[in-house]
Parts: structure tokens; sequence; C-alpha cells
């Protein structure tokens, strides 16, 4: 009998080693952020942004951290998700994701927020397949 679609899933992620922790690949997105948004004086051109999809882990820190408001989740796992600038990887030990978030100004963490949208959730078409193959019962 050949292996299911969970079996195969997990030994291709796992690399067949069992380890639950392995490095999922996870989904990114690049986009620009026009400096004028931002606090001033700060960026001095235009500059793109890199977000990546949260783990778990990510997401249930988001939910704590909010205790319960939906509005500060969801920009908090927008922060969360900000990997790289210009191709820079984000350090977050030095502080530079608090710092980057502040810096932004509302209208660049709005613009990171409806990003994050792009990559943290289903598109119409996967949402449309999950609605026409559900079954109740």
């Amino acid at each position: 009998m050949g292996k299911g679609t969970l079996t195969a899933a997990w030994d291709r992620s796992t690399k067949g080693l069992g380890d639950r922790r392995a490095d999922v690949p996870r989904r990114e997105i690049t986009f620009v952020i026009d400096h004028t948004v931002c606090a001033p004086g700060i960026f001095e051109a235009d500059f793109e942004i890199t977000l990546s999809a949260l783990t778990s882990a990510d997401e249930l820190a988001a939910a704590r951290a909010s205790k319960g408001e939906v509005t500060v989740m969801a920009l908090d796992m927008a922060r969360r998700s900000i990997v790289a600038v210009d191709g820079e990887p984000l350090d977050r030990s030095r502080g530079q994701d608090e710092w980057l978030w502040q810096v932004l100004g509302g209208g660049g963490r709005q613009l990171v927020a409806a990003m994050f949208a792009q990559v943290g959730t289903p598109g119409e078409a996967a949402l449309g397949k999950a609605l026409e193959t559900l079954r109740i019962g």
C-alpha cells in the first residue's frame, strides 16, 4: 500500500527524519513601501519589505499578546511577518522589528497589514474549493 497524503507530506518536509520541528517552507511576498508614508527623515527612498507566512507558534504568540483584541492581533501578526528590508534580514535580537514597526508610521503599518492579508489568508479560489468540497456529516 502506498503512502497517504499526510505521510508523504510529513516525509517530504522532515526529510524522513521524523522531526516535527523541521523548518517547513513558508510563503513569502515582497512589495515596495513608499518612503513618504513613513516617519519623516528616516528613509531616503522607497524600499522593499518582505513578509513571510507565520508559524503556528507566531500566530499563538500574537493571539496571546492581543488579549482578545482582534485588531491588535491582526496588526501584531503583520508585524511578526516582516522578515527583510531590501533583502536584508531583520534582526529581532537587536529590536529592529519594533523600531521598524514604529518608523513605518501609520501609513506604512497599514500597507504591511494589507499585504500580510495576501500571504496570511487563503485566496478566493482556495476558499471556493473548500466550500465546494464541504461535507457535513
